[in-house]
């Protein structure tokens, strides 16, 4: 596992309109490459926002699969590389057709993995899984199949997450239109 890559020079702060701007591209560009979609899993906390503004733009069910890579949420926090996962909270048969699972970011890949192993062994016949998250650290040994903010040094504060401590500098994300989701 490869660990995530701070510069340490500033956090990057998501604005809620960047949010909805991601997501709507991120939706487009799942049902460009993948077709249509008949489920967004959301990978909680981080990826139930995304995953809510994705689904609601495809206008397709979603579900949610607990997962925990670390135990606190504190800025330039190393990946444990130690996944918890649970789909406790999804039905047997939830997992089905063309599903497309979200997440905030990838910061190292191990979130995503277990959650999309965890997916096969409860999917149907012919279920497909398609990963995607808003950003990726440059860190992060796999590659989400859709991202918007792709390669960051620096730590992400997103839309629902407190303001860090005095004395972080925070700059806003680039406009994620021009970013692209890829």
């Amino acid at each position: 596992m490869t660990g995530r890559i701070f510069d340490h020079a500033f956090a990057w702060q998501m604005t809620p309109r960047q949010l909805t701007s991601a997501a709507s591209l991120l939706a487009d560009a799942a049902l460009s490459q993948f077709g249509p979609v008949d489920q967004v899993i959301a990978v909680e906390r981080g990826g139930i926002e995304p995953a809510r503004a994705i689904a609601s733009h495809l206008g397709t069910r979603l579900c949610a699969i607990r997962a925990r890579h670390n135990h606190t949420s504190d800025l330039y926090t190393q990946a444990t590389g130690q996944v918890w996962c649970t789909a406790a909270g999804l039905p047997p048969a939830a997992v089905n057709g063309c599903v497309l699972i979200v997440d905030d970011i990838c910061g190292t890949g191990a979130t995503l993995r277990t959650v999309t192993s965890i997916l096969r062994e409860l999917a149907g016949p012919g279920t497909r899984p398609h990963t995607a998250t808003l950003c990726r650290n440059a860190g992060a040994s796999d590659k989400p199949q859709l991202t918007v903010w792709d390669n960051l040094r620096e730590w992400v504060v997103f839309p629902w997450e407190p303001r860090p401590p005095g004395g972080t500098t925070l700059r806003t994300l680039p406009d994620p239109r021009q970013a692209r989701a890829a």
